[in-house]
């Protein structure tokens, strides 16, 4: 088994349950929706570890502590540590020889035995910490929001969904389409948040046309889908079911851009004199994303 150096004592890895990863996971997230830029994973997870043996007492052989160090050791860390005291104190961490997340296929951080080993949350913080969304044409870093707001937001998007049986990420697009044709730009924290609860439902792509309120969700992605889908506490057999929901909906945004594309085409190929305008959002939707290499 593989080990971790936490403040100097060397501690041995043992598998765990999905229970106390779930808990961490509820920790971190909580943490990174505290309002204010988060730290870097690796300090808030040390910093949990260090007041976890430390101020609290609990062992390092505790399910719980075992979650956090098998988490810092899957992003490729082999020991991290707390110096000084009050506004002094500093984190700092090691890198390790030891292949981490960035060294597997995504999906291999999906398994059963990933949920063990901690792959499945690092992943899924790392994911989630990294996410960018394409708002017409533009990269835009989603940022982490203030639960509350996401909450209030939360609750205006589902006002959006039209009906149980169409997929929730059409409320999420249609509500930023909402935003954006009522003036709001990316400064504005309704949009932001709306933009989190886009990607939390997998979209990466998409383009609003303010003038004409147009809206066409051009790309999913499927990292997201996985993260999502174990954040959210589904079982290891559903995280197939939430690929294969991103996948179909893929699809049907490539045959949606497909149609807009030869509709285009044929406008250029009919017009006597000019170029036709193509119309908004035609163009090609950007690659899935990528987890981010360290």
């Amino acid at each position: 088994m593989p080990s971790y150096t936490l403040n100097g004592a060397t501690i041995e890895l043992q598998p765990q349950d999905r229970e106390p990863f779930m808990w961490l996971a509820s920790q971190v997230y909580r943490r990174m929706h505290a309002g204010n830029q988060p730290p870097p994973l690796p300090a808030i997870l040390t910093m949990f570890a260090h007041e976890g043996t430390t101020a609290q007492g609990i062992a390092p052989t505790d399910p719980r502590i075992q979650a956090i160090m098998w988490t810092l050791w899957q992003l490729g860390l082999k020991g991290s540590r707390v110096e000084g005291e009050g506004e002094s104190k500093q984190i700092k961490w090691d890198k390790g020889e030891h292949a981490g997340i960035d060294a597997s296929p995504v999906m291999d951080c999906f398994s059963a035995d990933a949920v063990r080993d901690g792959r499945t949350l690092a992943a899924s913080l790392a994911i989630a910490g990294n996410r960018r969304i394409n708002l017409n044409g533009t990269e835009i870093p989603v940022r982490i929001n203030d639960f509350e707001l996401i909450r209030a937001q939360s609750e205006e998007m589902n006002k959006r969904r039209q009906e149980e049986s169409h997929d929730p990420s059409m409320a999420a697009a249609r509500y930023v389409a909402e935003l954006m044709t009522g003036g709001a730009d990316i400064n504005d924290l309704r949009l932001r948040a709306a933009l989190e609860l886009a990607a939390d439902l997998g979209i990466r792509a998409m383009w609003v046309d303010t003038v004409s309120r147009q809206l066409r969700i051009a790309a999913f992605s499927r990292e997201a889908a996985l993260a999502a889908a174990f954040l959210q506490g589904a079982p290891v057999e559903h995280f197939e079911l939430a690929l294969k929901r991103a996948d179909a909906l893929q699809q049907a945004a490539e045959e949606t851009a497909r149609k807009l594309a030869a509709q285009v085409q044929a406008q250029q190929g009919g017009a006597a004199r000019g170029t036709a305008r193509p119309a908004a959002g035609v163009a090609a939707a950007p690659a899935p994303a990528r987890r981010r290499r360290r």
